[in-house]
């Protein structure tokens, strides 16, 4: 087949996709499987949310009377996913809403950031230098700020465990331009009102694609430290003090797959030089297999633990044999770390990250540094996950299939010892005021 044939029938297609609309009478009854399957799939839905409240929020979902665009479906259905408060429970954005990365669909070209619901430009990947770092954007096609944040909120697709605003911010302001996608469809060109120095400008980009960004990216913030590639890392190593930065705990992404290893290198590297001070930085650290991070605690503990238990059910039934055991090991590790550890966390900080951060939190060298996690303390619904189509309106959802107790807190939310947030101002000096406030710690702490 021709591609312009191709090109052709992908075009027509999504004329006819984006101008779909669904009756009451569809929109209630995928709302009712998707009900149905939460509470029947689901293996802790009301965990955050009381269950009459949760059905409250359907009966008004249910009411509904209209036929619903493609759009509006999706917010609909959102309300309801988002209801229980799991950041492990998803519906999808499919090419419906965000066209294919193979298809090239157009994004703001830049990166932002969000200080007390204002928005400065942190990157800017666009062919306009007017837009510097710190740059306040004031609207977006005639939008204020405060009220474009509240629409996109709307669509905001990512969430963590619980309720916690700072949380939301930082999903939205991680999806900034996805979200504006969302909220405008696409665009070829946005038209922005930013404050430049003290004065205020109209200034209008081009909307462009990701391999674009990506390349722009690269051309105007090289990555000079190659180790910034890997999931994790030590940035820092000297006898003062250690900063280890995991980025993930996706064991598919270690180099050479091995994690075992490589962990057991970097503290052997740490005890060769005597580091009396560990930094563990998990900000950003969406989790992954919580293997890894037992792999992690056996050198940072000084005592027994008890690790995650799972089950599917309410009652915490060990999965696989020895799991529900009450000692995990022994402090017998030749590179056990001994000295003070300092976790740097914050909104991001989301499921297996967090397993780490609690487990550290109640030993007595270790203190907490940043803002309260994403994920949810004492455990998450996650491990194995299903997902399912929506019969009328084609929507996939994802929900988790277990619920695992990390057995370190009856706490649902992690709070750090200190907290400590970004300020506007180190942002623009490119400075981080959470790793500087550890550092400040330690020299107090050293005679």
């Amino acid at each position: 087949m021709p591609k312009t044939l191709i090109a052709f029938l992908f075009l027509l297609s999504s004329i006819k996709s984006f101008g779909q609309t669904f009756s009451p009478i569809e929109l209630r009854a995928d709302l009712a499987f998707l009900k149905e399957r939460i509470e029947e799939i689901h293996p802790n839905p009301y965990k955050f949310i009381e269950q009459s409240r949760f059905q409250q929020i359907y009966d008004s979902l249910y009411k509904v009377e209209r036929s619903l665009t493609i759009k509006q479906t999706f917010v609909h259905y959102l309300n309801l996913t988002r209801a229980i408060q799991c950041g492990h429970t998803s519906i999808f954005v499919d090419e419906r809403l965000i066209k294919p990365n193979n298809v090239n669909p157009k994004f703001l070209p830049m990166e932002v950031v969000i200080f007390d619901d204002k928005v400065y430009v942190s990157r800017n990947l666009s062919e306009n230098n007017l837009l510097t770092k710190g740059s306040e954007i004031l609207e977006i096609e005639d939008i204020p700020i405060p009220k474009l944040i509240k629409n996109l909120s709307k669509y905001t697709f990512q969430n963590g465990d619980g309720s916690n605003a700072n949380v939301e911010a930082y999903y939205l302001q991680r999806n900034f331009r996805r979200l504006l996608y969302l909220f405008f469809d696409e665009q070829d060109e946005l038209n922005l009102k930013v404050r430049l120095g003290k004065g205020v400008k109209n200034l209008t980009v081009k909307t462009q694609p990701l391999a674009y960004l990506r390349e722009m990216e690269a051309e105007r913030n090289p990555i000079k430290n190659t180790d910034f590639y890997k999931n994790i890392y030590l940035s820092e190593n000297t006898a003062k003090a250690s900063v280890l930065r995991i980025r993930s705990f996706d064991g598919n992404e270690f180099e050479n797959g091995n994690f075992r290893n490589e962990i057991q290198g970097i503290f052997k590297k740490i005890a060769e030089k005597q580091s009396k001070n560990l930094i563990i930085d998990v900000r950003n650290n969406a989790g992954g297999g919580l293997d890894y991070a037992d792999e992690m605690l056996k050198y940072l503990l000084k005592k027994p633990y008890q690790r995650y238990q799972i089950s599917s059910s309410s009652n915490i039934k060990a999965k696989k044999k020895g799991l529900a055991a009450s000692q995990f090991y022994e402090p017998v590790n030749e590179y056990l770390f001994r000295g003070n550890i300092y976790v740097l966390t914050n909104e991001g900080t989301f499921s297996t990250a967090v397993y780490l951060a609690a487990h550290l939190k109640n030993q007595e060298n270790v203190a907490l540094i940043g803002t309260t996690c994403g994920g949810a303390a004492d455990g998450s619904s996650a491990g194995e996950f299903t997902s399912f189509t929506l019969p009328n309106t084609q929507f996939t959802v994802s929900l988790p299939l277990l619920k695992i107790n990390y057995n370190t807190t009856t706490e649902l939310h992690l709070k750090p010892t200190f907290e400590v947030k970004q300020t506007y101002a180190d942002f623009l000096t490119g400075d981080d005021t959470i790793l500087d406030f550890a550092k400040k710690l330690i020299i107090k702490q050293i005679p």
